[in-house]
């Protein structure tokens, strides 16, 4: 005697329906991951070091893509400070350094801007500047 077991109709809609449900899921995810990253990132893989800064008090950086600005610096007076302005944000609160111990800082700046770095004090180390690869950048002393 042979036994023959069948999925009853509520089984088979429970499975597909089970089924489509995860199907959906998943490509609603691939869409909304596609969506959410769009374009691939570029990285920023185009470094340029400038320095030493004690040779001049101010440096302009720009850059055509958006880039970052890096400073490894040590102010030698009391009071030893920068003095930085982002074209499109205005001033940024002056930057005091504690005698004689190295300090670092970074700031940012969207494409086409231009970030101006003022010493005082007596400052001394290396600023870089850090941008997407294809873009043109620069960061000179004025």
């Amino acid at each position: 005697m042979s036994v023959v077991s069948y999925l009853s109709r509520s089984d088979v809609f429970l499975v597909v329906s089970s089924t489509s449900i995860i199907i959906l899921a998943f490509v609603i995810t691939i869409v909304i991951t596609t969506a959410v990253q769009g374009e691939p990132e570029k990285s920023f893989s185009k470094v340029l070091t400038v320095g030493p800064v004690w040779r001049t008090n101010t440096w302009l950086c720009s850059s055509t893509e958006e880039f970052m600005v890096h400073g490894l610096l040590i102010g030698y007076n009391d009071p030893s400070k920068l003095t930085i302005f982002v074209s499109g944000s205005g001033s940024q609160p002056d930057f005091r350094f504690q005698p004689r111990e190295l300090q670092s800082f970074s700031i940012g700046g969207t494409a086409d801007s231009t970030i101006r770095i003022s010493s005082g004090g007596g400052v001394s180390g290396f600023i870089t500047l850090q941008t997407i690869s294809d873009a043109t950048a620069t960061c000179e002393p004025v």
